[in-house]
């Protein structure tokens, strides 16, 4: 059996949270959460652009015996169902790997942390249906964009 080494990045070709960043700026955060970390980087593998494919993830997961974990560009590029992404950390774990979200500086290390992964998402997910939902979404009216901005003095 081979040694496992480095961590493979996971990039999309997709919106994050309704922002689509280029490739070369998820890139970018992935390698500088490698090297923040001391992780040895192995390049990324970039998802198609269809909403809910996960091809090139699956590809990542069936590499993780040779893996020492996995970098995500963010937690919001697993999948939307929570079992799909439970049964993820399990591969993760199962595998004695790590999963890193390098744009929310969380890391899975240990059943433990799941916790911490999954409130970041449910919490993520409440936030248009609070009160103050619509303040933090930009108006067609440009003179409303600057209201919030203008009333709190900022």
């Amino acid at each position: 059996m081979s040694e496992k080494s480095g961590y493979r990045g996971y990039i999309v070709s997709r919106p994050v949270r309704g922002v689509s960043y280029p490739h070369r700026v998820q890139n970018l955060v992935v390698r500088d959460c490698a090297t923040r970390h001391n992780l040895l980087y192995k390049l990324s593998a970039t998802e198609y652009a269809m909403p809910g494919c996960y091809m090139m993830l699956s590809d990542v997961l069936a590499q993780l015996p040779q893996l020492q974990g996995i970098i995500l560009f963010s937690l919001f590029v697993l999948p939307q169902r929570a079992e799909e992404r439970w049964a993820i950390y399990d591969r993760i774990l199962e595998a004695r790997c790590e999963l890193h979200a390098a744009l929310e500086e969380m890391v899975l290390k240990d059943r433990s942390e799941i916790e911490s992964f999954e409130e970041m998402i449910q919490a993520v997910l409440t936030l248009p249906n609070t009160p103050m939902g619509g303040y933090y979404h930009k108006s067609e009216n440009p003179k409303l964009n600057n209201f919030f901005l203008q009333a709190t003095g900022e």
